[in-house]
């Protein structure tokens, strides 16, 4: 998993959950305090209403790019890890998967085409 939000990017070492919908989750845990240190300046930074934008890669290798409003963010400090949760409501958004299901469709109906036109061209 990976995600970049804002100018923040979180490896899969740290982020632990993403959900994606009609909001954007993305909750990290970090284990040691000077990473904790990169983060908090970053997250200070990110204030809510904010636009963002955002590229997320999923468990599943699903990539998504987009852009939405911060909704809401939490951080929290518990026995020396330290978390955030960002949720972003999405306004935009582009998956590979939108993508392959386009290209899939207009190849058909060029596929179509040609058979067609190979038709017309024996006659």
């Amino acid at each position: 998993m990976y995600a970049k939000i804002c100018d923040m990017e979180m490896l899969s070492t740290y982020v632990t959950d993403v959900v994606v919908g009609d909001v954007l989750v993305v909750q990290a845990l970090v284990a040691n305090p000077l990473d904790w240190h990169h983060f908090y300046e970053k997250i200070l930074a990110i204030k809510k209403g904010n636009r963002t934008d955002f590229t997320v890669v999923t468990k599943e290798g699903e990539r998504l790019i987009g852009s939405g409003e911060v909704k809401e963010l939490e951080r929290w400090n518990n026995d020396g890890k330290f978390g955030f949760k960002i949720k972003i409501a999405i306004k935009k958004q582009k998956s590979l998967s939108d993508r392959r299901v386009r290209l899939e469709t207009s190849l058909k109906g060029s596929a179509e085409q040609v058979d067609l036109q190979i038709k017309q061209a024996v006659r």
